[in-house]
């Protein structure tokens, strides 16, 4: 069970007061209206690991989220009419000339929906943090969840002294301007050439068309160079985090304020 892991209660932000208080609407008996709200326009992941850290019945969840169709269906439809506009006959002429105008009007209606949902299970959320903030104070913190936060927390404020500008030597220092002139470049490569970056090709395109069965060949010399560009910066961007994480545990063992997990250093050891 996810539930075990307490990395993944710590990404789902369980100690969090908007997590305490999705816990609360969600972990309500029966089926009510603020929590199907939440279960339809709630951040997917979190939404829905949410219940089973819990441990809450999975049936009833599964009946909340049948209204989820409602968001589901516009977007599937949506796709449906944009990919029959785009079909032509041999002639260049849609098949359906309707269809593009349908698309634009469901695409509207599509983006409403999906927006409205965030807006609604925001507002219940909102309303459950601030009406029955005695409730959520009152829910007990996740302590292993607690402990790593702080430790994050610690470690964080150690890689930001370690990696200050006037800290770092001179070539970590190189390696950032480096990584930073790499990714400029591909941008501005990709931005203002795009036409002698990449073959024009669209979603509905046939590869074996448009690309000779090969969707390397959208890459022409130019974009070739921009994801050089792209990798390099990638590459240097890695390196210099990876110097600053090592000086910022460096650190936070020198400050000795708070534990610093170790993989091989079992988290018993430090409760």
């Amino acid at each position: 069970s996810l539930s075990q892991y307490v990395a993944v209660r710590q990404f789902v932000s369980v100690n969090s007061t908007m997590m305490r208080a999705m816990k609360l609407v969600v972990g309500t008996k029966g089926i009510t209206v603020p929590k199907v709200a939440i279960l339809m326009g709630g951040p997917d992941w979190p939404t829905y690991v949410l219940p089973g850290i819990m441990r809450l019945s999975l049936f009833p969840i599964m009946i909340g989220s049948i209204p989820i169709a409602f968001l589901i269906f516009p977007t599937c439809l949506t796709g449906a009419l944009l990919y029959m506009a785009s079909l032509e006959t041999d002639t260049g002429n849609p098949v359906y000339p309707w269809v593009g105008t349908v698309a634009t009007i469901t695409a509207s209606i599509t983006a409403m929906v999906q927006f409205g949902s965030m807006i609604i299970a925001a507002y219940y959320l909102e309303n459950a943090a601030d009406k029955r903030k005695d409730e959520v104070d009152a829910m007990e913190i996740d302590q292993e969840v607690k402990e790593a936060d702080d430790r994050d927390e610690h470690l964080r404020k150690c890689y930001q002294t370690a990696t200050q500008w006037r800290a770092i030597p001179f070539w970590v220092k190189s390696i950032l301007v480096l990584s930073l002139g790499c990714i400029t470049a591909s941008c501005y490569m990709v931005q203002f050439f795009p036409s002698m970056c990449f073959v024009e090709h669209t979603l509905t395109d046939s590869v074996s068309e448009n690309l000779n069965d090969n969707p390397m060949n959208i890459f022409l010399p130019l974009g070739w160079t921009s994801i050089g560009f792209f990798c390099a910066s990638c590459f240097l961007i890695t390196a210099f985090s990876s110097w600053g994480k090592k000086e910022a545990k460096r650190l936070a063992e020198y400050t000795n304020a708070l534990p610093i997990l170790d993989k091989e250093q079992p988290e018993d050891e430090l409760t």
